[in-house]
């Protein structure tokens, strides 16, 4: 049964006839005869009498017309609150992020949150949604790299850079490797993917990947904790350069092959519909695209 239908009907019942009706709301006659025929062939009973010239509802028109007034009258209070709630600045935002993108960004949330104080963030952990519940669907996603979904849209935000670190101890035990290829000597901290493959890091100048599957190495499945173990001297690991920022300025860790083979990655930030864009998303997209870039630079010392 399809809302228009009902509507049109209640438009003939309550204006006197089709011919009102399709005055009334401005279709031709015939658009408003078909609707009312459609609904009578989806509820397999007639509504109207049409052989008098005098417009009558049948007994099954009347009870219809009856029971769907509050069918109606809560569909239209609906499409009123989806229509608010599509143009307000208020209500909750879901977003999915790896955890050094957002907390570089958290002295502009709270700059958000001043200047629209009626609008939630729900923030999630990639590393953490990829465990738990990877089907969840989010308003945004800010991640590395290009979106595998041809179904998202993005839009690149800024770009983050990463390099190969580890710790002052780790590196007065094991030495530092003159080149990548000597890391199948040292102990990495590697940070798995949710698919079994090959243990391999990217490397520059030039660009290639290198196999480091007969390293001595420890799987991690987060950033945090890759950052935890190499400040411990458990080994080298590839980290943001934003996240290993102030670790080096402590001399809690060192980058390594003199900045060589540090690499770019974009900054993508993903949403599901350009259309139906609520007011409240539209404002935390272009929050983030216009500030986002300046914050992980201040982060990172860019």
């Amino acid at each position: 049964m399809k809302y228009e239908d009902m509507k049109l009907f209640h438009q003939v019942v309550e204006k006197g006839g089709i011919t009102a009706a399709a005055n009334f709301t401005g279709c031709p006659k015939s658009t408003v005869s078909r609707h009312i025929k459609d609904l009578e062939d989806v509820l397999g009973a007639k509504l109207l009498n049409r052989s008098s010239r005098r417009f009558q509802l049948t007994a099954t028109g009347e009870m219809f017309y009856s029971r769907s007034k509050d069918i109606l009258k809560d569909v239209e209070s609906l499409e009123k609150d989806i229509t608010e709630n599509q143009n307000m600045a208020e209500g909750k935002i879901t977003i999915l992020s790896l955890s050094p993108l957002m907390q570089c960004f958290t002295q502009h949330i709270k700059q958000f949150y001043d200047k629209y104080p009626h609008i939630e963030l729900e923030i999630y952990a990639q590393d953490v949604v990829e465990r738990t519940i990877p089907k969840r669907r989010f308003d945004l996603v800010l991640q590395l790299d290009q979106p595998e979904d041809s179904t998202l849209i993005g839009k690149q935000v800024s770009t983050i850079t990463a390099d190969y670190y580890a710790s002052p101890d780790y590196l007065a035990e094991f030495g530092y490797p003159d080149s990548p290829e000597a890391l199948i000597h040292h102990r990495i901290i590697f940070r798995g993917l949710k698919e079994a493959g090959a243990i391999r890091w990217p490397f520059q100048n030039p660009s290639r990947y290198v196999d480091l599957s007969a390293a001595h190495t420890t799987v991690v499945d987060s950033p945090d904790m890759a950052l935890t173990f190499a400040l411990q001297g458990l080994g080298i690991a590839l980290l943001p350069d934003l996240q290993a920022a102030q670790a080096v300025q402590q001399g809690h860790l060192v980058p390594l092959f003199a900045q060589a083979h540090r690499y770019s990655l974009p900054i993508y930030l993903l949403y599901q519909d350009r259309q139906y864009i609520p007011y409240r998303l539209r404002l935390m997209i272009d929050y983030i695209s216009e500030h986002f870039h300046n914050a992980l630079c201040k982060h990172s010392s860019c």
